[in-house]
């Protein structure tokens, strides 16, 4: 019951199994297919049940748990999140997202931030090629002398007559 109530709040559940185009390499792709028969089985599995779900018979269960406060923690929690969970299947949330106008900032921020990231990381991308060329340009260590080392490094070279 809870799953297809979950489903009239949530219609576009099944647009995920259009991810499926993105899957790329043969594994991936069975992995995929694996995955969207599991839920096929899931889902036939939730439709075949057209009953109500049973309710709890706390007396039985009184009767098996001899610790008495567990029991009543059980049952408490059990009664909270029922409520809860009609509380939020009660709610029109299409209504709600309609009626939802602040907040854009905060999007306008994320996207500003975002943007500012991607050019950071193209300049440690730019970064990171340049500092490969000039090491590829480089002779290997075991080439070269401490005395050609100084004459191409003026820092040290200054530190050294120092």
């Amino acid at each position: 019951m809870m799953r297809r109530g979950a489903r009239r709040v949530f219609p576009m559940r099944d647009r995920w199994h259009a991810l499926q185009e993105y899957a790329l390499g043969e594994a991936n792709v069975e992995e995929f297919r694996r995955l969207r028969a599991r839920d096929a089985v899931v889902s036939a599995t939730v439709g075949a049940q057209s009953s109500t779900p049973k309710t709890i018979d706390w007396a039985a269960w009184e009767g098996k748990i001899g610790n008495k406060e567990t029991l009543q923690c059980l049952k408490d929690f059990h009664t909270q999140q029922t409520a809860l969970l009609d509380a939020v299947l009660g709610e029109n949330h299409l209504t709600a997202v309609k009626e939802q106008k602040a907040g854009w900032e905060l999007y306008d921020e994320a996207k500003t931030s975002c943007a500012q990231s991607v050019e950071k990381s193209q300049q440690i991308l730019r970064n990171g090629a340049r500092a490969l060329w000039i090491s590829f340009q480089n002779p290997p260590v075991n080439m070269l002398s401490q005395t050609e080392w100084l004459d191409a490094d003026q820092y040290w070279q200054a530190f050294v007559e120092k």
